[in-house]
C-alpha cells in the first residue's frame, strides 16, 4: 500500500479506482509517535541490504528523504528496481525518480540513487483479477556496484510449493519503509523512514495473488502497511529470492495482505523484458 495515496486501499478493485487519477500527490505527513513496518524491527545496514526506498521530491525542497518516500523495492539486477505500478503510474514520464538503500531515510548524509527512467507494466489496471502491478525502476550500474541483487522465482514455482503442502505452514518476511499501525483503538499509522522487516504466515495462494495474515493479536507475527507497496515478499527460509510485491491489504493494516505474485505467466512477460528469468 501506498503512503503517499489519500485514498484507502481496501481490496485490489478498489486500488485500481484509486490508482485511476494520475494528479501529482501531496507530500506525506510523517506521524508523531516513530514506529514502520507491522510489528517489524529494524534490518540494520546488512539485513535485506537490496531493499530499497523509491523516493520523490514531493515538497519541492531538494532535499531528498523520508518526507518524499513513496513506496519500497528490491534490486533484481544492477539497473533495475522492482516496486509496484500502482508506485509510479501517475507520474508525468520525465519525472526525477529516486532510491535509496539507507537503513534510516532520515539519517543524515544518505545516498540518493538518481533514477534514469521507470516503465510499468502497459496491462495494469485493466484486470481486476489479474492487476499486473509491476514496475521497474532504472538506475545507473555504477550506483550499485558491489550490491547483491536478489533473485526471481522459477515459472509456478509457489503452485508447486502448495501441490507438496509446503505452503500451509510457510512464513514469509515482509520487507519495507513504510508506516506502521496501532494494533488496537482508532487506527494510527506512526512512521519513521526507517526499513524494517516483519513475518507473516500464509493465508491463502490465488491465481495472481499470494494473501498472508497478519493480524499480530491472533499470529503473533506482523505484517506491511502505507508506504511498504513494491516490498518484496520472501520465505524466511529463502530470503534471496523475492516470490510477491506488496499490493494492498484491509485499510487498516489488521488483518491480511495481498501480494502479486512473480511466478504467473503475465508476471514472466513484462520481467522479463528487463531481467533474466530462471
Amino acid at each position: 500500500m501506498r503512503f503517499t495515496r489519500d485514498a484507502v486501499i481496501v481490496t485490489a478493485a478498489l486500488l485500481a479506482a484509486a490508482c485511476a487519477d494520475r494528479g501529482m500527490p501531496t507530500a506525506p505527513t510523517a506521524a508523531a509517535a516513530p514506529d514502520a513496518i507491522y510489528a517489524g524491527e529494524p534490518t540494520g545496514t546488512s539485513q535485506f541490504a537490496s531493499v530499497g526506498a523509491l523516493l520523490y521530491d514531493f515538497d519541492a525542497d531538494g532535499v531528498i528523504d523520508g518526507d518524499d518516500e513513496d513506496c519500497t523495492g528490491s534490486l533484481i539486477a544492477p539497473t533495475v528496481f522492482l516496486t509496484a505500478a500502482h508506485c509510479v503510474d501517475f507520474f508525468p514520464k520525465n519525472a526525477q525518480l529516486y532510491v535509496s538503500f539507507a537503513p534510516d531515510l532520515y539519517a543524515g548524509g544518505i545516498k540518493v540513487i538518481p533514477a534514469t527512467g521507470f516503465t510499468f507494466d502497459p496491462a495494469y489496471g485493466h484486470d481486476n483479477g489479474d492487476l499486473h502491478d509491476m514496475a521497474v525502476v532504472f538506475l545507473p550500474a555504477r550506483a550499485t556496484k558491489g550490491m547483491t541483487t536478489y533473485k526471481l522465482p522459477a515459472a509456478g514455482y509457489l503452485d508447486a510449493l502448495a501441490a507438496k503442502g509446503a505452503l500451509s505452514k510457510a512464513t514469509f518476511y515482509n520487507v519495507g519503509y513504510g508506516t506502521g499501525n496501532t494494533a488496537t483503538g482508532v487506527p494510527g499509522y506512526p512512521y519513521d523512514g526507517v526499513r524494517k522487516q516483519s513475518t507473516s504466515e500464509f493465508s491463502a495462494l490465488e491465481s495472481t495473488w499470494l494473501q498472508l495474515l497478519m493480524n499480530t493479536n491472533a499470529t503473533g507475527t506482523g505484517g506491511d502497511c502505507y508506504g511498504d507497496s513494491g516490498g518484496p515478499k520472501f520465505l524466511t527460509t529463502d530470503p534471496t529470492t523475492v516470490l510477491a510485491t506488496v499490493t494492498t491489504g484491509d485499510a487498516i493494516c489488521r488483518a491480511t495482505t495481498k501480494d502479486y505474485r512473480l511466478d504467473t505467466p503475465s508476471a514472466r512477460a513484462f520481467l522479463g523484458q528487463f531481467v533474466a528469468l530462471p
